[in-house]
């Protein structure tokens, strides 16, 4: 898969289940709403995850884009070009960012809750991704011994 380590294919599956929850969840919550309250305004249940599936592709794009920026960045060595090259990716997933929400903000099938709920799953996998990563190191260590 890209050539990506196992850390960022943990990561992008990480994100993919994430956005299963997100999905079930904001499902539910969207019903719960349209049937205690009078809101029709609110986004559908396929503006949210055609919002979601948006939101949750460029967090699986930008998980990719770290990927690559941190061999790039750990070929340039340490200094002030290495630093550059840095920030430079990082305002570059930014901005990233920023499109799809814009996207999501602008285009009327794509929910904005749904483009925000899959951006964010990005921090949520980051999480999930390191826990997974810690019982698999307390697994081989076991085995070890």
């Amino acid at each position: 898969m890209f050539g990506l380590s196992k850390t960022a294919k943990i990561m992008m599956l990480s994100v993919g289940a994430v956005c299963v929850v997100f999905l079930a969840a904001g499902i539910v919550i969207i019903n719960l709403l349209e049937y205690f309250t009078d809101l029709t305004e609110i986004e559908g249940n396929l503006d949210y995850a055609l919002g979601l599936a948006l939101g949750g592709a460029v967090s699986a794009v930008k998980v990719v884009m770290m990927e690559k920026s941190l061999g790039k960045i750990a070929d340039a060595g340490e200094g002030k070009q290495a630093k550059s090259m840095a920030q430079l990716y990082s305002v570059g997933r930014m901005f990233l960012t920023v499109a799809v929400m814009a996207l999501g903000a602008v285009v009327p099938f794509f929910g904005l809750f749904g483009t925000i709920a899959g951006v964010v799953s990005l921090r949520f996998a980051a999480y999930v991704t390191v826990a997974v990563e810690n019982s698999i190191e307390k697994k081989n260590a076991d085995d070890k011994q």
